[in-house]
This record gives C-alpha cells, sequence and structure tokens, in this order.
C-alpha cells in the first residue's frame, strides 16, 4: 500500500534539497533506509547509508563544480521519478552552461526515509560535458573548479534551488576522510557494474 501523495511529495522536496541543493551528503545519506539500495548505471550499487555516503562524497568532491538542476518529477504511489541537468557555469562571462541530463528513480520507504535510487546517464554525454568544462576553463578561468559557482538553477522547479543568502559548503569540504573517487578503481565501497 502507497503512502499519501502528499508525504511522499514532502519527503521528496527534503530530499533533494538536503543533498542536491544544499549538498549535504551526510544528512542525505541519513535519508536512506538501513537496507537502502543506491544503483547507479556507471560507477556500481551500494548499500545503506555509509556506503552510500562515501560514494557520493567521493564523487562529488572530484566533480566539485557540478550542482544538478531540477527540471521535472513525477510521483507514482511510493516512486519517484525525476529529471536533472547535471551543470558547471561557464567560466567565461556570459557563456552558456555546460549540462549532461540524468534520470532517477527513488522510492519512499515512509518515515521521511527512501528504500532506494536507481540513477541513469550516459557516460559519452558526460565525458563530452566534462571536456568542453575543462577546454573553457583553460581558455578563461583555470581555478573555475574550486571556486563551487551555482549561479543557473533554471526556471524549472521554484523550490529546488538554495535559498536567497545560502552559502555553497558541500559536506565533503576540507575533510580528510573523504576518499576522492576519480575512476572506479579508486572506489572501496559497494559491488561494481559486470563489464562486458
Amino acid at each position: 500500500m502507497s503512502h499519501p501523495r502528499d508525504e511522499v511529495e514532502a519527503a521528496f522536496k527534503h530530499y533533494f534539497t538536503t543533498g542536491i541543493v544544499e549538498e549535504d551528503w551526510i544528512a542525505w545519506s541519513q535519508l536512506f533506509t538501513d537496507d537502502a539500495t543506491y544503483h547507479d548505471h556507471y560507477w556500481g550499487t551500494f548499500h545503506g547509508p555509509e556506503e552510500i555516503q562515501a560514494f557520493l562524497e567521493g564523487t562529488m568532491s572530484v566533480g566539485s563544480m557540478v550542482y544538478s538542476v531540477l527540471q521535472w518529477y513525477a510521483i507514482d504511489g511510493d516512486r519517484v521519478v525525476y529529471k536533472v541537468l547535471n551543470r558547471a557555469d561557464n567560466p567565461e562571462a556570459g557563456g552558456p552552461p555546460f549540462d549532461f541530463p540524468s534520470l532517477q528513480v527513488i522510492t519512499y520507504a515512509g518515515g521521511g526515509k527512501w528504500s532506494s535510487e536507481e540513477d541513469m546517464w550516459t557516460t559519452q554525454e558526460m565525458k563530452r560535458m566534462g571536456q568542453a568544462y575543462g577546454a573553457a576553463c583553460a581558455a578563461h578561468d583555470p581555478d573555475h573548479p574550486r571556486k563551487l559557482s551555482r549561479q543557473d538553477w533554471g526556471p524549472w522547479v521554484d523550490w529546488a534551488r538554495p535559498a536567497p543568502g545560502h552559502r555553497i559548503e558541500p559536506s565533503w569540504l576540507d575533510r580528510d576522510d573523504v576518499v576522492p573517487i576519480h575512476t572506479i578503481r579508486d572506489i572501496s565501497v559497494g559491488v561494481r557494474n559486470p563489464r562486458s
């Protein structure tokens, strides 16, 4: 039996603003049940809040320039499907942002917690975005990734953006215990996807 739609939507708003907007990946990982499964089609599968936190902080600390802009979401029973643009601001003044899309499916477990997440995105699109952003940084501002620029949250979902005056302080910032994840070989938690 599904939970009331209002409850699922309120929990989704809290989930999205805690992790994706405020970048508090510690608090965000605690929104998953102890037996939760987080499956990313590229990186692998992670179980429970501890593995999910290690994965997210490790990848986000390496991709420090990327933030995720919510384009739309749909609720069907306990399942929420949502699409974001994974975005990096252009270091060239007035230039358009660099984006690649991803689709997420999450399952609500009740009590404000989630039992699963599945992330789907295309590796080639991510690589093209990274290459274009890298070239723009080389041409205009090599230090741009360290500035944690989050300027354009799009026109789509009004609540899915920082509050005025919000300071960008991701939970991985200035922490020695976060293991940066540059490649799949850097991951020491979870299960890797089988490769052909």
